[in-house]
C-alpha cells in the first residue's frame, strides 16, 4: 500500500469515527433529555371537567403502527408522516361517549392522510355513537382532502379557513405505462400470465390501459365514489347530485367566486362558516372555556394516556379471541416494514395462536392488495392448521383484500368485508426482466455451456429459452388453478362459479357480498362477533397478536412519544405518487416470479 493510500485510510477512518461520535452523542442527548422529561418535567396531562376532546393526527391512518428497525431510522423520519392507529382513535371516541369530563370533539383532520372510504366510515360510526350521548362534534381545517371531509361531515358544525379549500378528486388515477422505455432501452419483459382481467402486468407490457382493466377499474370506483357522495349528502342534508355537482363542475362553481375557493364550500353548504383559527378557538372556549389561556380540552395521545385502557381489562375467566394484522404487500420477509406483510413474521405468530389453547378462535385483519403467491399460500397454510385443530379462523377486509390479500382468506370460516373494500382480483402472473439486448448495444455477450436446458435458459443476460418460458407459464396456470380450487373449496362454489368472479377482476365489497366472495359486511367488531359464534363463546377476550417489541424498539417508541417523532408510513404528500409507483414496481423480487397483486389496488 503506498503512502498516500494510507492517508487517506486514515482520514476516512477518522471521518467514520467523527460521524458515529456525532450521532451517538445525539442519541445520549435525547436520551437524558426524555429521563429529564419523565423525572423532571412539568405537570402530567389531567381531564378536566367540561373538556374538548382535541383530535388532531398528524400523519397516515394505518390497522397497525410498526416500530422502526432502529434508533437512527427514527431520528430521520419527518414528523409529518407519522402511522396512526385506527384503532387508538375508535376507542378514544368510544371512551368520551361516556366520559363525564368530555363535553364535546374538535376534530383537525386536514394533517391526517392515507384516510381510506372504509376507514372514513368506521370512524363517523364511532362519532355518530358520541352524538347520541347528547355530546356536540366541531371540525376546522385549512384544507379537506374528500375523505377527511367525509369524516368531518357528521360533524354539528364544519369550519374552513377564509383562505382554505376543498377539493373532491374522485376514485381512481394514472399508472406508468414502460412499454416503450424499456424497448427503447432493450429491455425484454416476458410476461407470464392467467385471467382475463389481471392487469398488474400491462405497465410492463402496453403504453396504455386496456378495455378489460378500464371496465374493472371503472365499475370499482363508481360504486365507491356513490358511497362517499350519499354519505356526505346524507350527513350535510343535501342531495347526492348536488355534492356530485361539486366535484364535476368544480370549475364554473369556481368562477362564480372570482376563485375564491373557500367560499364555493360555503356556498355548496359543506361547511358552516369560514373562520380563522383564534376565531375558531373562541367559539369552542365559548363552550368549553379555556384554562391558562389555552382552551380547556385534552389532545387524543394525552387522553389515550390517561383513559386507553380503562374498558379493556383483560378477564382471566374468559376464553380468548386472538386479531392478527396482515398489512402491507405480502412477501416472503420484510418484517419490520410498515408496508410489507412478512410471511415469515406470521406464520411464526400464526403457529404460536395455534399451540395457545387459551385462543379459542383467529380474526386476520387484511389491508394488503396481495404480492407473492408463495408467501400468500404460507400464510393460508398455516391458518388451515389452525383451523384443523378445531377453532374457527374468520378473515375481516379493511381498506384491501385482494389477490394474494384474497387467497389467504380463501379457506376461512367466514369473511366480513367493509362496503368499500377492494377485493377479488383472482388471478396470477409472473415478470421477468432479461437484458441480453441492452447489452449487446454497449458490445456485452452472454456465452457459455450447459448440462440442462435450464443450465444457461433462466439467465438474465442471455434470455428466457423456450423450455424455461414453458416452465414458468405452466407454473403460473399451476397457481391460478390452485387459486380457482382454494375459492371453491372455501366458498362452497364450483370452479365454474368461480371462474365467472376470477380472471383477475376486482370487486368491491358490497359486490362481493352479491357474488359470494365474502359473507357479511362490518368491520372488526362484526368479525369478532361472528368467530365467537363460530367458536360457541358467549364472552370473550379480544387479544391482539402483533409481534412484541424487542428493548430496542420500545427505546425507540419511548423516544418518539416522548419528543413528537413519528412512525414514518409515506413521504410528504407531493411524494406520495411518485412513491406508490416505486412501491409498486419494487414488489415484483419474489424469486419463483410467481406473484396474487392486485395493480388497481395499490392506487
Amino acid at each position: 500500500m503506498s503512502e498516500s493510500n494510507g492517508f487517506f485510510s486514515k482520514l476516512g477512518h477518522r471521518i467514520t469515527q467523527a460521524r458515529t461520535f456525532a450521532v451517538n452523542s445525539i442519541f445520549v442527548v435525547i436520551v437524558f433529555s426524555i429521563l429529564i422529561s419523565i423525572f423532571g418535567g412539568g405537570p402530567a396531562p389531567t381531564i378536566r371537567d367540561n373538556s374538548a376532546l382535541l383530535v388532531h393526527p398528524m400523519g397516515v391512518l394505518v390497522e397497525q403502527s410498526v416500530a422502526p428497525s432502529n434508533w437512527q431510522d427514527a431520528l430521520l423520519q419527518d414528523p409529518s408522516t407519522a402511522s396512526i392507529e385506527i384503532g387508538q382513535m375508535l376507542h378514544a371516541i368510544r371512551i368520551a361517549a361516556t366520559d363525564d369530563k368530555i363535553k364535546m370533539i374538535v376534530l383537525r383532520l386536514d394533517d391526517l392522510y392515507g384516510v381510506s372510504l372504509a376507514q372514513a366510515k368506521r370512524i363517523v360510526s364511532a362519532l355518530q355513537e358520541f352524538q347520541k350521548s347528547g355530546k356536540r362534534i366541531v371540525s376546522y381545517a385549512s384544507n379537506f382532502e374528500q375523505n377527511q371531509y367525509y369524516i368531518a361531515s357528521i360533524s354539528d358544525e364544519i369550519y374552513m379557513n377564509p383562505w382554505g379549500q376543498m377539493l373532491f378528486t374522485g376514485y381512481g388515477g394514472n399508472n406508468l405505462y414502460l412499454k416503450e422505455m424499456l424497448s427503447k432501452l432493450d429491455i425484454n419483459m416476458h410476461i407470464f400470465r392467467v385471467g382475463e382481467f389481471k392487469s398488474a402486468t400491462e405497465p410492463f407490457s402496453r403504453i396504455n390501459m386496456s378495455d378489460q382493466a378500464r371496465q374493472a377499474s371503472t365499475s370499482l370506483y363508481q360504486g365507491i365514489w356513490q358511497e362517499l357522495i350519499d354519505g356526505i349528502a346524507l350527513h350535510r342534508q343535501l342531495t347526492s347530485a348536488q355534492v356530485d355537482d361539486y366535484a364535476q363542475n368544480f370549475d364554473v362553481l369556481l368562477a362564480r367566486t372570482s376563485g375564491d375557493m373557500a367560499r364555493v364550500a360555503l356556498e355548496a353548504n359543506l361547511v358552516d362558516e369560514l373562520l380563522t383559527q383564534d376565531q375558531v378557538e373562541a367559539r369552542i372556549a365559548g363552550v368549553v372555556g379555556r384554562h391558562e389561556n389555552e382552551i380547556n380540552g385534552i389532545g387524543l395521545p394525552s387522553y389515550l394516556a390517561i383513559r386507553g385502557f380503562e374498558d379493556e381489562e383483560y378477564d382471566a375467566n374468559v376464553p380468548d379471541i386472538g386479531v392478527i394484522v396482515v398489512q402491507g404487500a405480502i412477501l416472503e420477509s420484510g418484517q419490520g416494514l410498515s408496508d410489507v406483510a412478512s410471511a415469515e413474521d406470521l406464520v411464526g405468530r400464526i403457529r404460536q395462536a395455534r399451540f395457545n389453547e387459551d385462543i379459542k378462535a383467529l380474526v386476520l385483519r387484511v389491508d394488503s392488495p396481495g404480492g407473492s403467491a408463495y408467501a400468500s399460500e404460507q400464510i393460508r397454510h398455516e391458518l388451515e392448521l389452525f383451523q384443523i385443530t378445531g377453532r374457527p379462523v374468520v378473515a375481516s377486509f379493511a381498506n384491501v383484500a385482494a389477490s394474494g390479500g384474497y387467497w389467504i382468506s380463501a379457506t376461512s370460516d367466514a369473511i366480513v368485508a367493509e362496503s368499500t373494500t377492494i377485493t377479488g382480483s383472482i388471478g396470477i402472473f409472473g415478470v421477468i426482466p432479461t437484458f441480453e439486448d441492452s447489452l449487446s448495444r454497449l458490445g456485452v455477450y452472454s456465452d457459455g455451456v450447459g448440462t440442462a436446458p435450464l443450465s444457461r435458459g433462466s439467465d438474465p443476460f442471455s434470455g428466457l429459452n423456450p423450455q424455461t418460458k414453458a416452465i414458468i407459464q405452466s407454473s403460473v396456470e399451476y397457481g391460478y388453478g390452485q387459486f380457482v380450487d382454494l375459492v371453491a373449496r372455501g366458498r362452497g362454489m364450483d370452479k365454474a362459479e368461480v371462474e365467472k368472479v376470477a380472471q383477475g377482476r376486482v370487486w368491491q365489497g358490497s359486490k362481493a357480498l352479491e357474488l359470494g366472495l365474502v359473507d357479511a359486511l362490518g368491520d372488526t367488531d362484526v368479525a369478532l362477533a361472528k368467530a365467537a359464534e363460530l367458536a360457541g363463546l358467549e364472552q370473550f377476550n379480544s387479544v391482539d397478536l402483533r409481534r412484541p417489541l424487542d428493548p430496542q424498539s420500545i427505546l425507540i417508541m419511548g423516544l418518539m412519544d416522548s419528543f413528537g417523532l413519528t412512525l414514518s408510513a409515506s413521504t410528504k404528500p407531493w411524494l406520495r405518487g411518485i412513491q406508490k409507483q416505486l412501491t409498486t414496481l419494487a414488489l415484483f423480487t419474489d424469486r419463483r416470479h410467481t406473484f396474487a397483486l392486485c395493480l388497481a389496488c395499490t392506487n
